[in-house]
């Protein structure tokens, strides 16, 4: 049986409706995304959070000279998971950006995502969360290059700009990600 993974990118206060840098409609993608984790996990998917963890000087706000508002500052609510959203037992948490420079767009950047799912012999992963065209984009594309069987779960990801969404999973299709809603990622288990 394959083991797979479950990467649930970002789903943090400040890239949800209301927050510092949302992305669009995040609002409804969080029952759905809860009531898919639970089923994922009940099915013995792993679940992997990740969160962007900055430091308050980071490279990427515009006040330190990058493009981004303040953001998922280490340790404060615009950080959190966004409810009705949690980590439980068994759960991974990955904080990403957590250096001063770089953005930290995929979970595997300078993590130990990889050596995680490795050392739990994830064959498989599915990416859900937001936004698209950043984070979950690049967490895919480098599970992929990580040489996961990797699949973007298109039902339970947001964009910032819904009109660079079929680029861009043009782009990881390209890649070797496969597009699948979450049912059909779940059956293929």
């Amino acid at each position: 049986m394959t083991k797979t993974a479950l990467v649930v990118v970002d789903v943090q206060r400040d890239f949800c409706e209301g927050g510092a840098l949302a992305a669009g409609n995040t609002l409804s993608l969080l029952e759905p995304l809860k009531r898919f984790i639970d089923e994922a996990r009940s099915q013995g998917t792993l679940i992997v959070f990740t969160q962007d963890w900055h430091p308050a000087n980071h490279s990427s706000f515009r006040e330190n000279g990058g493009p981004w508002p303040v953001h998922c500052v280490a340790e404060t609510p615009g950080a959190e998971l966004m409810p009705p959203l949690r980590a439980e037992a068994g759960d991974v948490v990955i904080h990403k950006g957590v250096g001063v420079d770089g953005a930290g767009y995929s979970g595997f950047d300078a993590t130990p995502l990889e050596r995680e799912l490795r050392g739990k012999g994830v064959t498989r992963v599915g990416v859900a969360g937001v936004a698209t065209e950043y984070c979950v984009r690049a967490t895919a594309m480098d599970a992929r290059k990580a040489g996961f069987e990797s699949a973007v779960l298109t039902d339970l990801i947001r964009a910032v700009q819904q009109k660079d969404v079929p680029k861009n999973l043009r782009e990881m299709k390209e890649a070797g990600i496969s597009e699948e809603s979450s049912a059909e990622w779940l059956a293929g288990k």
